[in-house]
Order: structure tokens, then sequence, then C-alpha cells
């Protein structure tokens, strides 16, 4: 049976038995060691010494000892009483058998080493205090340094907290302390004999004609001493302890001793004097400025760096990280934020390497001359380095390296390649316009433009603007940035030497360049408004354009730039590469190719896997445009456009169009032979090329295939209730066929348009629009187009109240249907003429006409006509006092909408079903259904049935006394007939509202 935690504490009198305690712990949680490590944030060395059998010394770090026993799921008062018993244990002193005091490690009583240049002492961890009585030895000669006294010195230094590169040095002191000589001495604490030192010696010298052997190393170790008969042994020269210490990971200058120095000739004395007065701090990033003061903004990625960093610091996270993106999105700043924040964390320092990938008039620097630097940086003689084997070299020497490397400004990953450490005590941290998409097992972290919120604040920080700042003007100024960094940079630095009043001079001049660009159309003359507004973003001999025209240049294929000159042209800020290839003109494969590229040297950022898809920066976009009116004729900007319309002018073609556009005539259906789901990834592309399509409809030449391409856009996004943009192509529809003198097309946008304004219940548009469209029809004697357009005039007239109007319009819808055998048309006119009878009191004849409709329905097998005249036949019932045959009627009139998906029809027959029992008297049944027609209403976006349906609320409130409630639902509907010009419904709403209370009569203040 295993006894209690606090009987274990109890009994425990060593070091070896708080460690069983240690691991029973760990046995009880379930837990490997490693995890809990990971959880209490130790070093996985230490936590594995906690539960190890060999180990038999007290723990000395009281804050990892608690760590892991926190992490062992240990209750707070147990927590406690583990680390009373841990104090006891380390202030008590009995006495262990084993050797004198004098034979116990010097580095527990010594003073550390002198810090050398790349010294490996943890600054930041406090001072260790240790019982000598505590720590547990085999008896030893005074003289051994065996491999088991080694280890022994080796758990207790790494108990204390201590990686295997950090104990090195005071390993090497103990070793010193028990007589070894420091050549030896750093050998034996790297665990090497003389023979592996031999062969890496023989591989770092690169001399195969004169081997290093294992006897030599032993008489390298103890020069200056005899060797035998007298003779001298021989002497290590610089080259020798140069080599010796990459091998041993120290400097050359920490293999010699007072002998040594007895014996050296004045050259290598003069060199070792000037090692030790020339050793410098750790690498530290020279010339990196500091910026945590002025660094705003990217709070996302700046938690992101500070979660891989600390993951990196605990349990080994992965520790190369790319941060990649366009010209001037502020990588290089991140870095430099994450320098001047983490520093501090490397003991052996930062090494900051530009390699300039883009630098102006500068090529890129070559990875084997980038590797010499950085070697000699790291204390690596010139002499020493061979150009061979750079990079076996440089992760020799960092091989157990504790560091903070930044790579900035890479070309590729060819370049940075051999450039890594592989020492997984070194974060790195590598800056590229680039996908370096040749480097494997590395994290990315790309680079967007920032955020609004982070732009203004950046540019307000920077620019040292005053708390009352022009705000709108601000964000012109941030708008034509596009959000990048490097452009609010530049500008801040402008504000702050002009003062606020230039914000607003520069978001005027930003918006009128902007219109400039945008009233431009395919064919004219082009200005120089892009390259203004690039040249605004610029301080000095820095600039937006200078950044983005490096990446140009360094295009190698001249078709590559000549696409990216094309996208210049292009409407859009996203694109794929179906599209890329009507831009340039290539086939499909060749445009994949190259929005990679494109993508890879940084001018487009990748988006989506599915498509694939790229987004354009503004400001790359307007670079591209600039580039483009200095290289190209003018004529190249129309022959781009004019290949987007033809390319999407094929896809619009398989749209499917509202029925209100085919029923006309004027659009039809899909009729050429089309692959299955192309009708479906047509309606998909319409959904995420819409803005783009917009503008290029806006930019394209005024010809026949831009104006069709409009009214296809146009109509399919009225099915998608996008009003604003549909009608925007509608009327560029009509201005291109009034440009041509074309009368045909001029009818079908009126058309169009109004359908557009009717189907947004904008009713007064709508029936302007048709009367002209009408006109246009007859003049050109298109009799069915004729009497649509008339029908939906009568429709739009009825709505605001012209009821003679509309009457009229009606009969002539009638007869010209009659005539042309249209049955659908004769339901739709019968209807409305008995709509307007019954809005005019007259039910009988309306139900007449209803009746009608209904017989015309169901011999046309018409269900959506049935639905709609059973519905007004129940009106006219309810109206006539027949609640029941109304009732009746209307459950049929639901059955056939639900049937026909017919959402418009159901809101009606929910509303007509509450009118009913509201006259019943029944107002909770009637609540229900109006509630229920206005929450449809809401769902599909039927304003009207919105209205209506708030109305007869209203009217059931004011009934039952709810006058309150009443105003607040009749103000909701009067609004929204108001917005509609429903002149008739918008007065018998005031005439409610009148009757409920005096301030609620004004027309023009509407409630809520």
């Amino acid at each position: 049976m295993i006894p209690p935690l606090s009987d274990q504490l109890a009994r425990a009198r060593s070091g070896r038995e708080f460690l069983d305690v240690l691991q029973f712990l760990k046995q009880r949680s379930g837990r490997s060691a490693a995890h809990i490590a990971t959880i209490a944030k130790i070093p996985r060395s230490t936590a594995y010494n906690f539960v190890s059998n060999g180990n038999t010394a007290l723990p000395i770090n009281r804050d990892h000892v608690e760590r892991f026993v926190r992490a062992c799921k240990v209750p707070k008062k147990d927590v406690e009483e583990v680390m009373r018993t841990w104090e006891r244990l380390t202030t008590e002193d009995r006495p262990v058998p084993g050797p004198s005091p004098h034979s116990l490690p010097s580095a527990v009583f010594a003073p550390p080493a002198a810090p050398g240049p790349l010294s490996r002492s943890r600054t930041d961890r406090p001072p260790r205090v240790v019982n000598p009585s505590m720590i547990e030895f085999e008896p030893e000669s005074p003289s051994d340094v065996g491999a088991a006294v080694r280890q022994q010195l080796r758990q207790i230094l790494v108990s204390a907290g201590l990686s295997d590169h950090d104990l090195l040095e005071p390993l090497v002191a103990e070793l010193r302390q028990r007589g070894c000589r420091p050549r030896k001495a750093w050998r034996l604490a790297n665990e090497l004999t003389q023979e592996k030192v031999a062969a890496a010696y023989n591989w770092l010298s690169g001399k195969p004609t004169a081997p290093m052997r294992s006897s030599r190393i032993s008489e390298y170790e103890s020069w200056p001493g005899p060797r035998g008969r007298g003779r001298g042994q021989p002497r290590p020269t610089l080259e020798v302890l140069k080599n010796l210490a990459v091998i041993y990971s120290t400097r050359w200058d920490n293999l010699v001793d007072a002998a040594d120095l007895l014996a050296m000739p004045p050259a290598d004395l003069d060199a070792y004097r000037d090692a030790r007065a020339g050793t410098t701090t750790r690498p530290s990033g020279r010339g990196i400025a500091r910026v945590s003061s002025s660094f705003v903004g990217r709070y996302e990625q700046q938690q992101w760096l500070r979660d891989r960093i600390e993951a990196h610091l605990d349990h080994g996270g992965p520790a190369v990280h790319v941060v990649n993106g366009l010209p001037g999105v502020g990588k290089t700043m991140l870095a430099r934020w994450l320098v001047d924040t983490f520093a501090e964390r490397y003991p052996d320092g930062v090494l900051w390497k530009k390699l300039h990938g883009h630098t102006d008039g500068q090529p890129p620097l070559a990875p084997a001359i980038a590797l010499e630097q950085m070697l000699i940086e790291m204390g690596r003689a010139p002499e020493l380095i061979s150009r061979g084997d750079c990079a076996q070299q440089w992760r020799c020497v960092m091989r157990d390296r504790r560091m903070l490397i930044v790579l900035d400004d890479v070309l590729d990953s060819q370049q940075v390649l051999e450039l890594l450490p592989h020492a997984p005590g070194c974060f790195v941290l590598i800056t590229s316009r680039h996908d370096l998409t040749g480097l494997t097992g590395v994290t990315p972290l790309p680079l967007d433009s920032m955020p609004m919120a982070e732009a203004e604040e950046l540019l307000v920080t920077l620019g040292q603007l005053p708390p009352d700042y022009d705000r709108d003007a601000a964000q012109k100024v941030l708008r034509a940035s596009g959000g990048l960094p490097l452009a609010i940079r530049l500008m801040a630095g402008q504000l702050a030497y002009r003062g606020p009043d230039m914000l607003r001079s520069a978001a005027a001049e930003f918006t009128s360049l902007t219109e400039r660009m945008q009233q431009g159309r395919a064919g004219e003359i082009n200005d120089r408004s892009a390259e203004r507004t690039l040249d605004a973003f610029a301080a000095e001999k820095d600039s937006v354009r200078a950044a983005f025209d490096m990446s140009y240049q360094r295009l190698s294929d001249p078709m590559l730039q000549r696409t990216m000159r094309l996208l210049g042209w292009f409407p859009g800020t996203e694109i794929t590469p179906q599209i890329l290839a009507a831009v340039a003109d290539v086939p499909v494969e060749m445009a994949h190719a190259q929005a990679r590229h494109l993508h890879e040297a940084g001018l487009l950022d990748f988006m989506s896997e599915q498509g694939p898809r790229y987004r354009i920066h503004d400001l790359v976009r307007m670079f591209a445009r600039a580039q483009a009116a200095g290289e190209d004729p003018p004529s190249v900007r129309s022959a781009v456009l004019h290949r987007l319309v033809g390319h999407s002018l094929q896809i619009a073609e398989l749209l499917i169009p509202p029925e209100r556009f085919v029923m006309a005539g004027i659009l039809t259906r899909p009729r050429r032979p089309f692959a299955p789901g192309a009708v479906a990834a047509a309606q998909t592309w319409l959904t995420r090329e819409q803005a783009m399509l917009v503008e290029l409809v806006r930019e394209a030449a005024s010809e026949q295939r831009t104006g069709e391409l409009a009214r296809l856009l146009a109509a399919a996004l009225s099915g998608l209730r996008q009003w604003d943009d549909a009608r925007g192509l509608f009327i560029r529809a009509l201005e291109i066929a009034r440009f041509d003198g074309d009368r045909d097309a001029e009818r079908d946008a009126l058309f169009g348009l109004a359908t557009n304004y009717h189907l947004a219940f904008a009713y007064e548009p709508a029936a302007n629009c048709y009367a002209q469209a009408y006109e246009i029809a007859q003049d050109l004697g298109s009799s069915r187009r004729a009497m649509v357009a008339r029908w939906g005039f009568a429709e739009a007239s009825r709505h605001i109240g012209e009821y003679r109007a509309a009457y009229k319009a009606y009969c002539d819808v009638h007869e010209s249907a009659r005539t042309l055998s249209d049955l659908r048309l004769v339901e739709e006119s019968l209807r409305g003429m008995g709509s307007v009878n019954l809005l005019e009191g007259r039910e009988p004849q309306a139900r007449s006409c209803f009746c009608k409709a209904l017989d015309s329905a169901e011999k046309s097998d018409d269900p959506h006509g049935r639905g709609w005249s059973l519905l007004y036949i129940a009106a006219c019932d309810r109206e006539l006092g027949m609640l029941d045959t109304a009732l009746s009627r209307m459950e049929q009139a639901v059955r056939l909408a639900e049937q026909v998906g017919d959402r418009r029809l159901h809101v009606g027959a929910l509303r007509q079903f509450g009118q009913i029992f509201h006259q019943r008297e029944d107002p909770v049944l009637a609540r229900r259904y109006y509630s229920e027609s206005l929450a449809m209403a809401r769902r599909n976006g039927d304003v009207h049935g919105e209205a209506d349906a708030l109305h007869m609320m209203g009217i059931l409130e004011a009934n039952r006394g709810a006058r309150k409630y009443a105003r607040e639902l009749l103000g909701e509907s009067l609004t929204r007939y108001q917005a509609m010009g429903a002149k008739p419904a918008a007065g018998q709403v005031i005439e409610r509202l009148g009757v409920l209370g005096p301030d609620e009569v004004a027309a023009d203040t509407p409630v809520h």
C-alpha cells in the first residue's frame, strides 16, 4: 500500500527521498515529464532529472520545484507542504560520506569565469544557493575526471536550470579545478574523444595531405610540457587553436592558460592580447533602430510572434518563421519590433543580416558572402573560413547557440537556404516579398494591408496630428494609401513637418485624382493621375513607387512584366487565372503560372486555394497603370477591357434572369448548350466578381457588347435583390443605347430599369420608365413588349394611387393579350382590373374580374395565377362578410403558394388570414397571422408586405386600446409606404394616426 503524501514528506531525509516524492506525484498525475515541463514552463531536462532514478541530488531551484509540483495537479495545501519539506532539507546540515570538501564542485563556491564575447551565462536568473552537504558523490581522487564524475557534475548544472550549451563553461571550470589543462577540459566538457576531435579538425581544415592525428591532439593538450628524451611537445599554432575553438564551441583564447603564455612566441602573445582586448559583447544586431516607442498596429501579428517565441523558448517550438508580403507592407519594421522586444531572452545575442533582395542599386547578397560575413561576426577568423564549406562551418559554430537571427529582405529560397543554422536554440525570422516555397519546415506569417483603425492610429501617431484632426480627411488619405504602412509613414512624415492643414489639401487632391481616373473610358487619352497619386507617397529618396519598381524590374520574363502592366487596367481588386488569361490574352495554363510568379514576386496577394484567387493592392494597380501609361500605346487599355467584356459576356449568357424579364421578351433563359453545373457556376461567378463587373461596364467603351453585358448582369442582380448595382448597370445600358442610337436596346434598358424599380418597391420612377418603354415599343411596332410595358405601368400606377390611369392601362393590356392569345397577361390584367375595383369599393365587379382570372388560370393550368386569384376572391368575400368562404379559399391559396414557392403570395395569404380572424374578433389568432406575415416578409425582403402587416397590426392594437404600441406600428408602416410612393396606403395610415392623436398626423414625421 502506498503511504499518503504527508507520511512520505515526513520521512524524507535526503535528496533521493525527496525526488521519490516528486516521482510519486508525477505518476499520480498521469502526465509525462515532458508534459509537466510544458505546463510548468521549465526545461525538459529539469523535469527529467526530477524523476530520474539515477539522480540523488536535492533540486536547488525552488521555483522549478514548485512549478513542477503544481503541474502535477497537486492541491494548494499539499503544494505548501511539499515546499516546506524542500526548505527543511535545504537548510539541514547532514554529513555526507565521500570526498573531502576540496574535491566538491568548485563551481558551487568559486566566482563565475569572466564573460567572453559569446558568454553563455544566464544573467536573467537569480543566483543559486546550494548546501554542499546535500550533494552526493562517489569517492574519487582529486584528479579524477572520468565519465562518472563528469556525469555527476552535469546533473548538478542541469538541476540548476542550465541547458547543454549553458553548462559548458561551468563544467570546464570544474575540470580545470581538478587539474585539467584548458584544451583537455574543453574536449572533455564536450564529451569528445581525441579521435573524434582529429576527425572534426581534418574536415574543418580541409587539408587531406596533412591530416590531424589523435596523438597530435594529445600532444597539443600537454604543451608546453616535455614529450620525452628532453624534447618539447609540438606547439599549437594560432590556426590550430582557432580550429579547436570552433570544434569546442568557444573562443580560442579560452584554450590558453598561464603556462601557455610563458612559452608562446611574441606574435602569438600579441594576438592573444588583441583577442582579450577586443572582446566585445554578444552580437546584438548592430544598426537596428529601436522601434517600440513608434511601432503602432499589427497587434494580431505581434501576439502571433509572442506565442511563437514563448513556444520556442519553453518547449522547442518551430525555429524558422517567414514574414512575407507586398513591398512596403511593414515586414522589416515588424522584425525590428521583434528584436527590440525579445533580444534579452536569447543569451547569445542577436544577429541581423540584410540580404539586399530588393535594394535599389545593389545586387542581392550571395549566400557564400553572407555566410562569410556572419561567421566573422560570430568571431571566426577570416583566414580560417573556407569558401567551399561555409555552410557547414556556420552550422558548426551555431550548433549550441541560443540567438535571435533576422534574415532581412530575402530574394528567394536559394539565397537563404544555406544560411539557416539548424540550431534548435536559435529563433530565425526571415522577411521577404516572396513566398519562400522552396523552404520546408518553416512557419509563414503573411502580412496584408493594415486594418483601417490601425492605419489611422499609425497616421495620427507618426504625423503628430492634434486631437481635433480632420478625421474625414484622414480617412480619405488612408483609403488612397490602401492601408500600406510604407505609404502611411511617408505621408505622416510630410504631415509632421507641414502640419494638419496639409491633411485636408492631400485628401482633396486624392479625391480629385481618383475621380479623374474613374471618369476615363476605354480609348480616351490617359492622364497622369496614377503617377501623381504614387508620387504623393514619397519623402526624399524613399517612395512607394521605388519599392514597387524594384520588384517589377526583378521580373526576368518580359511577358511577365507585360502582364503586370496590363493589370493596371484591370477594373477590380481580385482576380482569378481565368480572368487574367483574358486580361493578358494568354492561355489559362500560362495565366496560372504568371499569377503564381507575380505572387511569389510580392506583387499579388494569394487569397484562396479554391479557385485560386489573388488580390491586387490599390497602389500596386496604380503603379502598374503608371508603368503601362509610360511603356504601352493608349490602345492597350481598350483592348484589355474589350477582352474582359467578351470573356464576361460568355458567362453572363448562362445567368437565369427573373421571370419578369423573360415575360417581357427582353431576355431569355440560356439556350446554347452548356456543361452540367455551368448555370450554377455562372451564378457563383456573378456573386464573386460583382464589384469587378460593375466597374468593367462603367469603364468599358460604349459599344453594343458592353450594353448587352450590362443588361444581362443587371437582370441577374435584380433577382439577387442587389438593387443599386443592378440599377446602375441598367442606367449604363441605357446610356450606351442612346449613345449608339439603338432604339431596341433603349427600350429594353428602360423596361429593365422600370422592372428594377418595381421589384425594389420604388413605384413612381417605375411608372415613368414603363411609360417611356411603352412609347418606344409602340413606335417600333413591338406589340408584346409594348403590352408588357403597359401592364407594368398599370401595376406601378395602381400602387401610387393613379387608379384611372391604371384601370385604362389594364383594359388595354387585356385587349392586346386576348388578341395575342397571351393567357398569362389575360389573367394579370383581369386581376389588375379587379384590384382597382376593390380599392374603389366596387366589390361585386372586383369579384367578377377575379373569378374570370381564376377560370383562365385553371384552363391554362397555372397554379401561380390560381393562387393569386383565390387570394383576391377571398378578400372580396371577406369584405362582403362571407368569412367562412373566405377562409376556405385562403387555405387553398396557401397550399398553392407553398406548392409553387411564391413567397409574396404566402405573405399576402397570411395577412388575409389575420384580417379574417380580426373580423371574427379573435385578436390572438389575428395577431399570430399578422406576426407570421411580417416575419416572412422581412426574411424575403418584401417591403410592401412588411408595411401591410405593420399597418394591420397597428389597427389591431388600436382597437384593443394599446395606443402607444399602435402608434409605433403605424409609424413604421407609414415610413415604408412613403418610401415606396404608395400614396393611398400612406393616406390611410395618416388618417388612422389622426384618430389616435394629433401629434402623429404629420406625414413627414414618421414614428420610429
